[in-house]
C-alpha cells in the first residue's frame, strides 16, 4: 500500500459534474436539431469527448492517479483517435450511394418476403 493519503473529493463536486454532464446531454440533443452537414458530426464528437473527459477525470479518479494511469488513459484516447480517423477515412472515400426516389425503403436484399404479415 502507498503511504500517501487518498484524496477525497467533496460531494458538491460530484453534483456539479453531474449537472455539467446533464447540460452537455441537453447540448447534444439541442445540436441535433440543426442541419449543419458535416458539422453535426464534429459538434457531436466534441461534446462526447467533453463528457468522456469529465467521466474519466472525476468518476474514474484519473485526476488523482499516478503517471502510469495517465499514460494508459492517454494511450486509450490515442487509439480511439486512430480508430475514428481510419473509420472516417474509409467512409469519406466511398462513392455516394444512389437511392431510387420511387422506392424509399431500398435495401440491398432484392428478395421480397412471402410470409404473411398479421
Amino acid at each position: 500500500m502507498s503511504s500517501e493519503a487518498k484524496k477525497v473529493d467533496p460531494l458538491w463536486l460530484y453534483f456539479a459534474i453531474f449537472f455539467a454532464l446533464m447540460a452537455l446531454l441537453i447540448a447534444t440533443v439541442w445540436a441535433s436539431y440543426f442541419d449543419l452537414g458535416a458539422g453535426n458530426a464534429a459538434i457531436a464528437l466534441t461534446i462526447a469527448v467533453a463528457k468522456a473527459m469529465l467521466v474519466i477525470l472525476f468518476f474514474m479518479h484519473v485526476r488523482h492517479a499516478g503517471k502510469l494511469v495517465w499514460i494508459f488513459a492517454g494511450a486509450a484516447f490515442l487509439w480511439l483517435g486512430i480508430l475514428l480517423s481510419l473509420t472516417l477515412t474509409d467512409y469519406a472515400s466511398r462513392p455516394p450511394r444512389e437511392v431510387n426516389p420511387t422506392y424509399s425503403n431500398q435495401t440491398s436484399w432484392p428478395i421480397k418476403s412471402t410470409a404473411a404479415v398479421p
